[in-house]
């Protein structure tokens, strides 16, 4: 195999990101326009929706916050456009008012779902892709990807 330079690795690593950014993007877009799309959610918001389908436990604010890695503020900004689309509803726990529980409106679970099926898609692209290597190729790849999600949480451009 003929020489590969680090700068090559990097412009194939710039590249290849803004691919996957845009085709999973474009994904979502054209399988979920008549119905998704029409909502203009971000996919916060879908991740939101999907979430509380798998969850068997109620969910607030604080858990969505912890689980997307997320501000609670940003968590209420996602969450005001889900109830205005009534994609979400909201109660008020009965034993305690300062703590509200979320739950999926009929609406909420069939986009919930549809999203979920587009999710599994793409899953299943990049788990077709992985099986292409060997495991000591899959290791080095899981190892550069961890170190590239490492400059990311650093704040680093990318």
């Amino acid at each position: 195999m003929a020489k590969v330079t680090v700068e090559e690795v990097a412009d194939h690593l710039r590249q290849t990101m803004g691919h996957v950014a845009t085709n999973e993007n474009t994904l979502l877009r054209t399988r979920a326009a008549a119905h998704i799309g029409a909502y203009q959610l971000s996919l916060t918001q879908l991740q939101i929706l999907q979430f509380l389908l798998q969850s068997d436990e109620a969910v607030t604010n604080s858990i969505l916050a912890d689980h997307f890695a997320i501000s609670k503020p940003a968590v209420t900004k996602a969450l005001r456009k889900l109830n205005k689309e009534l994609l979400v509803d909201t109660k008020v726990s009965e034993t305690d008012r300062r703590v509200t529980t979320l739950a999926l409106t009929g609406d909420g679970v069939t986009l919930a779902r549809e999203y979920q099926e587009i999710d599994r898609e793409i899953n299943e692209t990049y788990l077709g892709i992985a099986q292409k290597f060997s495991k000591g190729d899959r290791k080095t790849i899981l190892k550069f990807l961890e170190t590239v999600e490492g400059s990311l949480n650093q704040g680093q451009p990318f």
